[in-house]
């Protein structure tokens, strides 16, 4: 089986305060489908802050979804990874905090 991976990527912000120190975070999520639009289920994504070197990895559920919540702000490579298909890797994703005037 071969294929390449289309990633749907949704950058969604949301801005919370702890007691001690406050820290901006902000979530990513989407959908992995195949060439032909096929949602991919049980695919590896994993979002890596490129500034700090902090990893985490999650799996697409049955319907292709996957999100990441509470990540700190910063700039992003999310990779998808299954065996069989081609490894996607999306470069230049920022989070970033938005303050309203």
């Amino acid at each position: 089986m071969s294929g390449r991976y289309f990633l749907g990527v949704l950058l969604l912000l949301s801005l919370s305060c702890g007691a001690a120190s406050a820290q901006a975070t902000g979530q990513i999520s989407g959908t992995v489908t195949d060439q032909t639009g096929a949602l991919i289920p049980g695919a590896e994504i994993t979002a890596a802050q490129t500034d700090t070197g902090l990893t985490r990895a999650i799996v697409s559920n049955e319907t292709g979804a996957y999100v990441f919540p509470n990540l700190p702000t910063g700039p992003y490579t999310l990779e998808v990874t299954l065996p069989g298909f081609r490894t996607y890797r999306q470069t230049g994703i920022v989070l970033q905090s938005m303050t309203t005037p």
